[in-house]
């Protein structure tokens, strides 16, 4: 009774049902055909065959095309059962396939993929599955990656924080305004990753609450690089600006903007050389705003180029939180400019350094 549930049984059933019927309608009408034919091949000139009759060699020969017909029907109906079987099997194989990989990932081994042999439906469908399962296993790993990296983040201030209080509660520590100053720095560490990972999750899905107003785009970048103006004594470096003076206003949220900028160009700052130059190019092409923030430091190799704006990917490994932020600064940019309709993208100078280009459109 399982087997007559399977669809290979029932394409199969429905094949050979289909050639059955029309094999045993051809034999009946060729039958019925060949002995009314014969009847009106006897009358066909009474004065000359007036007493020709069916007799026992007639009988014989419409017996023998009879037995005829019926061989060649049962032929046809084999032939039939055949065809019909190998049909369903061809059919119902790589859905088989499909389904034991199915099953298969259900159990949580991600990636798995079957092979495509055809270009019909079925071949489009296992396609399409592959490609799922190669995305699905791409972001379990990039899930299990971003829940150990957001432990890593959490590790460190909440350790310090639970060392300097049991310090203090046990008399190792006094509990001076220096001490308490930095745990409350820690604190307010801990809120801003907090933060962000909540802004980070909810534009991701497309829920981030967006303020929009008409902004200058100028505005918000120079804002964002004064900001940053304290930083630059300690290694020598210096803004450059190039930016267009008629700009259109853009309906973006500042705020976001804002800190897309701020992300950029700490970065940047970060990673730049000494006694170097961070040029802010803006202008507006075919109806967009775009911005273009260059520095001069390593650049990114190009392998990682492509995750350079993942959760928690930093191209150097061996990089502390410390020296190499929360990991989460560029992927905020690149989701904030997402949420806006805009683009945010990477590539290496020619002369050595980094370009991020964001654009803004059409407006």
């Amino acid at each position: 009774m399982r087997r007559l549930r399977s669809i290979r049984y029932r394409i199969m059933c429905m094949t050979f049902f289909l050639v059955l019927l029309t094999v045993c309608s051809l034999v009946l009408l060729a039958n019925q055909q060949m002995e009314q034919l014969f009847q009106e091949y006897l009358q066909v000139q009474p004065s000359v065959m007036a007493d020709m009759t069916m007799g026992a060699p007639e009988h014989l020969f419409l017996m023998s095309v009879h037995r005829s017909l019926l061989w060649v029907g049962l032929f046809f109906v084999l032939v039939g059962l055949l065809m019909s079987y190998f049909l369903a099997r061809n059919i119902t194989i790589p859905l088989r396939q499909l389904s034991q990989a199915a099953d298969h990932i259900r159990q949580g081994r991600l990636g798995q993929t079957v092979t495509v042999h055809a270009q019909d439906e079925v071949g489009q469908l296992a396609a399409v599955f592959n490609q799922m399962s190669v995305e699905l296993a791409r972001n379990e790993k990039l899930r299990r990656e971003f829940l150990a990296n957001i432990a890593h983040e959490l590790r460190t201030p909440l350790a310090i924080l639970q060392g300097n209080l049991e310090n203090m509660i046990d008399g190792a520590a006094q509990p001076d305004m220096a001490r308490l100053f930095s745990l409350q720095e820690e604190v307010m560490r801990l809120n801003r990753l907090v933060s962000d990972l909540r802004d980070l999750s909810l534009a991701e899905v497309h829920q981030l609450e967006l303020h929009r107003q008409p902004t200058d785009i100028n505005q918000l970048l120079t804002g964002a690089a004064g900001m940053l103006e304290p930083l630059l004594d300690e290694k020598n470096l210096h803004f450059e600006y190039d930016l267009q003076a008629d700009l259109p206003l853009a309906t973006v949220d500042p705020d976001r903007i804002r800190q897309v900028f701020y992300n950029i160009l700490v970065n940047a700052v970060r990673y730049t050389f000494p006694d170097t130059t961070i040029r802010l190019h803006s202008w507006l092409e075919d109806g967009e705003v775009w911005i273009e923030i260059q520095d001069e430091g390593p650049g990114v190799a190009e392998d990682d180029l492509p995750r350079l704006f993942d959760h928690f990917y930093r191209t150097d490994k061996s990089r502390s939180r410390q020296s190499g932020g929360s990991g989460i600064g560029l992927s905020l940019a690149r989701q904030f400019m997402e949420v806006h309709g805009g683009t945010i993208a990477a590539s290496n100078r020619s002369s050595g350094g980094l370009i991020v280009r964001m654009g803004f459109g059409p407006l």
